[in-house]
């Protein structure tokens, strides 16, 4: 049996050029699974930080839930943000045109819960990272701690 025959088929079964795009192919593939699966490494100063999250729009026992001195964690990666330091609890408002006007109106049975968490985090001078997560002001995030879980908007980021 000859090794590529007269059709310049490979041991009768595959063209030389089919395989070398395959191979090729596969090594491609295989290189883009390996770096994928590499973590960054992230180089940067080490440090504290308060970060102001707001919990707006909610029910009392989801304000209520968030206690001082626990943990609060990020829900989707469940990696820690770090332990709430302090809470504010306001009634909701909202605005509503009215005559033309605008008016802040309370909205029964909503409240406000200001968070503010003490974090261990890795300052670059691009980003600000807590848990893994890239933190910045105005971005939301879903947050839990041992008895609740909500949306929360960072309205600051205080490096110490």
């Amino acid at each position: 049996m000859k090794i590529i025959n007269e059709k310049g088929k490979l041991f009768g079964v595959i063209n030389i050029i089919d395989l070398i795009v395959i191979i090729i192919l596969v090594l491609i593939v295989g290189g883009g699974v390996k770096r994928a699966k590499a973590k960054l490494e992230v180089v940067g100063e080490k440090g504290k930080a308060l970060i102001t999250i707001e919990i707006s729009d909610v029910k009392k026992p989801i304000a209520d839930g968030f206690d001082t001195g626990q943990n609060l964690y990020f829900q989707d990666k469940d990696s820690l943000i770090g332990e709430i330091i302090d809470i504010d609890v306001k009634p909701y408002t909202k605005n509503i045109l009215s005559g033309g006007k605008w008016h802040s109106k309370e909205v029964p049975d909503k409240y406000v819960a200001t968070l503010t968490v003490m974090a261990d985090v890795t300052e670059t001078s691009e980003v600000i990272i807590v848990g893994g997560e890239e933190v910045r002001i105005g971005v939301k995030y879903k947050v839990k701690a041992k008895k609740t879980t909500a949306s929360g908007t960072v309205f600051g980021v205080e490096v110490q």
